[in-house]
């Protein structure tokens, strides 16, 4: 279906608009993808489900044949101030295209195989670092990521633009009790190893290479909590020169640390 769409009041765009806020995701299950390369990522995967597509006219050319190829509805939108109000800014944007995406998430439990390398974070306040961590798992062939619910949303504009078109793919578990759960994991054979710049022992001289194993970062300044802690199997760190700086950031500790398991893994 192809359509255009000349002001807010057409009921498919009020659906796609209520997308930019925190409650209207929650509530429908739904978020956005913006602009053409991550709308064609999303029209590209057989896992994702496109409930539709937003166009200006000359991006919507380019993504017809692809939307009626899956029978994605098309709506070409009449200036550039709709598409703006989709992104959600305040200013004119070059984006160009935006899709409706259905939000993909799994129990725990599903992550969870005989090779499984799976990254998990507590308490991640900063949404562009959620998208980074959900870009790095993918990169390091993670099994997906494991948030605590009261983590910053991985759906919301700024998560999804740092995944640069991961989020379409990662598996993505949220746990409202994020201790709970990884005992749970490390019930089933999980080993569950978290990240802690208290811990005695170093990263790189622990084995990171027996799977099933699942890697956790904390909080972007209070690490990890004692609850956390005590429901790891052990605790590690990353080494940091003297007289600098005390901490990493946590997607840079997140990549060090799924890349030291990958790396081990290799060897082994």
């Amino acid at each position: 279906m192809r359509e255009g769409i000349g002001g807010i009041k057409h009921p498919a765009f009020r659906d796609a608009l209520a997308l930019t806020r925190a409650g209207g995701r929650k509530e429908m299950g739904r978020y956005l993808v913006e602009d053409i390369d991550m709308v064609r990522q999303a029209l590209a995967s057989p896992v994702v489900e496109v409930l539709a597509v937003f166009a200006a006219s000359e991006a919507a050319k380019d993504l017809e044949e692809t939307c009626a190829a899956r029978r994605v509805p098309l709506y070409i939108l009449g200036g550039s101030g709709l598409i703006t109000k989709l992104v959600g800014t305040s200013y004119e944007t070059a984006v160009t295209a935006v899709a409706v995406v259905a939000q993909r998430l799994v129990a725990p439990a599903d992550l969870v195989s005989p090779e499984a390398l799976i990254l998990c974070g507590e308490r991640i306040q900063d949404p562009r670092n959620v998208g980074v961590l959900i870009r790095t798992a993918e990169a390091a062939g993670c099994a997906g990521l494991l948030l605590s619910e009261d983590s910053a949303e991985p759906f919301s504009r700024q998560a999804v633009r740092s995944t640069t078109g991961s989020v379409l793919r990662l598996p993505i578990a949220l746990a409202p009790d994020l201790p709970a759960a990884l005992s749970e994991l490390a019930s089933q054979g999980v080993r569950v190893v978290a990240s802690s710049g208290q811990a005695t022992k170093l990263a790189f001289d622990t084995d990171l290479s027996t799977r099933p194993l699942a890697l956790i970062v904390g909080n972007e300044q209070n690490g990890i909590t004692d609850r956390l802690a005590s429901a790891a199997t052990e605790t590690v760190r990353l080494p940091m020169a003297a007289n600098g700086a005390d901490s990493l950031n946590v997607t840079v500790a997140a990549g060090a640390l799924v890349y030291e398991a990958m790396r081990q893994a290799r060897r082994s």
